[in-house]
């Protein structure tokens, strides 16, 4: 082969054979003879040359699964860590809060869940409660961000409030067995907070454990 020319000879002297060739514009099909000299071949060409492909179709976009991306991207880099204030009392199904990302007037919690006991637990969606007027022996504003866990601080209110509205919630597993940690993510309403001095506490209730223990979580937001 040179140039733009290109020769292709036939095992057998009466055999023929086809040549495909696929460019850029196109597949070009060619039937060979044996024959003695260049000159007396002939070609055959099943597409005419020149004439491009169409482009395939843009791919169809998911607007919710792109939406959920986005979020996933968002959450990962601009979540915040929830600190641990306390001991989580042992032997028993404890929730252990994550992070937290706000977005506009909605707040994403990740937490993990943890069967110290000797039961399987069976977790679903927690209901969401925010204390009003909470109080503590000690100031809960340098707690912003934090997981009260145990009794290490004890907090009291004039009543709760339960949140409406659970945009969503999700959990790894429907069954936590013992020795196992599964983890979960609810998101809610943003409560409103009066004043940037006064934190909001909220409570996360979980279903109870096989024993019909309390399997809750205190955030002070």
């Amino acid at each position: 082969m040179g140039g733009n020319k290109g020769f292709v000879q036939p095992l057998e002297p009466e055999a023929t054979t086809n040549l495909f060739i696929w460019t850029a514009s196109g597949r070009l099909n060619y039937e060979l003879v044996a024959v003695s000299a260049a000159a007396d071949a002939e070609f055959a060409i099943d597409q005419e040359p020149g004439k491009a492909a169409p482009p395939p179709p843009p791919p169809v976009v998911d607007p919710v699964a792109a939406q959920q991306a986005k979020l996933a991207s968002q959450m990962l880099f601009a979540s915040s860590p929830v600190r641990l204030s306390g001991e989580l009392p042992p032997g028993r199904v404890q929730v252990l809060i994550k992070d937290l990302y706000r977005s506009e007037n909605k707040l994403y919690v990740r937490y993990a869940i943890q069967n110290d006991g000797r039961m399987a637990y069976q977790p679903s969606t927690p209901d969401v409660f925010t204390l009003r007027s909470p109080h503590a022996p000690i100031s809960l504003i340098p707690l912003k961000g934090s997981q009260l866990a145990g009794n290490a601080i004890k907090v009291t209110a004039k009543g709760e409030v339960l949140t409406k509205v659970v945009v969503d919630s999700e959990v790894q597993a429907s069954v936590v067995p013992p020795g196992s940690t599964t983890y979960g993510l609810v998101a809610f309403e943003a409560p409103k907070s009066s004043s940037p001095l006064s934190p909001s506490v909220i409570r996360f209730d979980f279903p109870p454990d096989s024993r019909g223990g309390d399997v809750k979580a205190f955030l002070v937001f």
